[in-house]
Parts: structure tokens; sequence; C-alpha cells
């Protein structure tokens, strides 16, 4: 999980810290930000004086809870009938005259009626957020810190090693789905299958996952007694069906952030892509695909752009016939 993630960037000439947080660690909120998931898209909503959309959320009313306030919001600005809605995580926004404390929270709607004659006027379902987007700098960051969120909850009680900066066991570990400690890591993998022809075989998310329905490699977090090849071959078979053989593995780099110690493994083999079998909830379709074709789909949004791409294609140039 990612913590206390502190952006800063100019808007009108002011200058705005946004900062994310965990659930319940700030005292008082003024906000709600609520996103919404509706046939397996984000719902967001437009203004009538305004081409650019936004979430759900606003201003809580005096009286009410944050939760109230987030339900009055999404029926107000979509017109939501039935939905489920709980609480994510806290953000703030900090400016030269002040700050303002908030609260994100995930819906999943599952009947829209018309929008209140409000300010709302217009409803639309993205796979990700608005080209054109109201609070351009801040919305990206709130999505972001959405999307690892959402990967949390499935699989809520995992349990993981906790290492320490220096890659050593504790000899603790950590449900998956709790807050991580400050100076504790947890291992991930990222996996990258490439065949003879200097192909990537790549997987296409879930849409009830974060970067839902996005594509991406395939790769997760190392369950407690497992090392990192170990989870690497488990996480090729979990999400599609493949059996990686070690003998063809090759550990390209590590990747250590906040809390997490990220292997990035290549396996060097030859997979008839209709072998692969998706798995429910992991996974809804799978290709081939060069590097060219991956950095296309990056720079449009659909594939999740790891910061290391070139680099990676880079290593692995020597191997493409």
């Amino acid at each position: 999980m990612e913590r206390n993630n502190t952006k800063s960037m100019t808007i009108d000439h002011n200058e705005y810290d946004v900062q994310t947080m965990d659930l319940g660690s700030l005292k008082t909120y003024s906000f709600t930000v609520v996103f919404a998931r509706y046939r397996d898209k984000w719902l967001y909503c437009r203004a009538r004086e305004r081409d650019t959309f936004e979430t759900a959320g606003g201003h809580i009313e005096r009286g009410e809870t944050p939760l109230e306030g987030a339900k009055r919001e999404l029926f107000e600005e979509t017109g939501a009938k039935r939905f489920d809605i709980v609480p994510a995580f806290d953000y703030t926004v900090h400016v030269e005259t002040g700050y303002s404390n908030g609260q994100v929270y995930f819906a999943q709607i599952h009947e829209l009626g018309d929008i209140p004659d409000y300010e709302m006027t217009e409803v639309e379902l993205f796979d990700a957020i608005p080209d054109k987007m109201r609070f351009p700098n801040i919305l990206p960051i709130l999505y972001e810190k959405m999307q690892k969120w959402l990967n949390l909850q499935s699989a809520k009680d995992e349990i993981w090693d906790v290492y320490d900066s220096e890659r050593n066991l504790t000899g603790r570990t950590h449900r998956r789905i709790d807050p991580l400690p400050k100076g504790d890591y947890h291992l991930v993998v990222h996996v990258w299958l490439q065949n003879s022809k200097g192909e990537f075989l790549i997987s296409k998310r879930a849409p009830n996952k974060g970067y839902p329905n996005m594509w991406e490699c395939t790769g997760g977090s190392a369950v407690a007694g497992d090392d990192s090849i170990t989870s690497a071959i488990k996480e090729v078979k979990e999400e599609i069906g493949l059996d990686a053989k070690p003998e063809n593995s090759e550990c390209l780099f590590t990747i250590t952030t906040d809390d997490t110690i990220a292997d990035v493994w290549l396996f060097r083999q030859d997979f008839d892509i209709g072998d692969v079998i998706l798995q429910e909830n992991e996974t809804t379709d799978a290709k081939y695909a060069l590097p060219d074709e991956i950095r296309k789909m990056a720079s449009t949004g659909d594939f999740i752009a790891f910061h290391y791409l070139e680099d990676l294609f880079e290593k692995t140039r020597r191997y493409r016939l």
C-alpha cells in the first residue's frame, strides 16, 4: 500500500500540495470524493457550465457524516438509485491560504435514474480518467491511490512476509488489507514472458480489479513462505494458466519504493496463445505484443505504463530474433 504519497503542482499560480493517507488519519473532513463504477466502467459527471468531467462529490453539509455526504452527492450528481459505497482513504489539499481535508469513497452502482436538477447535466462512462477533467492536478493522484486500494480488496486476508529495507526477513508477517507500518516492506514480482520472436505475452485485467480493463504483464505480491522465483511462477499459473520454467528465468532488476521490493523477472519461453487459461476475476484476455505496440498502448492509457519499460526493452533486445 502506498502511504503519504505527496506531490506538488501549480494551479493558477497557486501552489497545491495533495496528500493521500490511510482511512481515518484525519480528524475533520470538509469534502467527499466518490469514484463510482457502473457496467464495468468509471462513471463521471459534467456540470452545465463546464466541458470537463469530474467525480461525484463535494462539501459535507452541516450535520452530515462524511458517508452521508458521499451518498447524497452520488445521488444528486449522477442519479444513482441503488449502490454500494464504502470509504477508501483520506486526502488533504494544501494551498497558500489554507487546506481542505476530505475522504475518498468507492461506489458500485447497480441502478441509475435521471440526474436530479441541480448542477450536473450529464454522466458518461470511461475506462480510466477523462482526458478533459476538472481538477487535472488532483484527480489523477486520487485515481492512482484508488487503484492501489482496489488491488488490496481482493484476497484481503492474504499474508505477506515482512522485510526490512535491506531485504532481510524480519520474521514477522502482515495481512494484506492492513496498513503496512513505515519501514516495513513486502515482496512483489513483475513477470514478463518473451517468446523467440521477441514478443511479450500480456494480459488484460478483470474489471473488478484496480486498473480495470487495462493490459499489463503478469505479477503480484508474494505470500508468506514464498521466495521471489516461486512467486513469479505461481503468478503466471494463477493469472493465465501457464507453466513458466525456472531454468528459463532471469531477474532483470529490482525496484524499491516506500513499502515494496519489486523484482522484475523475464522468462524466455515460447507459449502457444491457445494454451492460455484466463482466470475468473483476474484476467479477461491475453495476446502477444512487440515493444512498439506496448509503447503505443501505454501512451493511450490501455497498458499500465511501468516507468521501467524502456530499461526492460533495452535489456531484452538481445533476445529478439
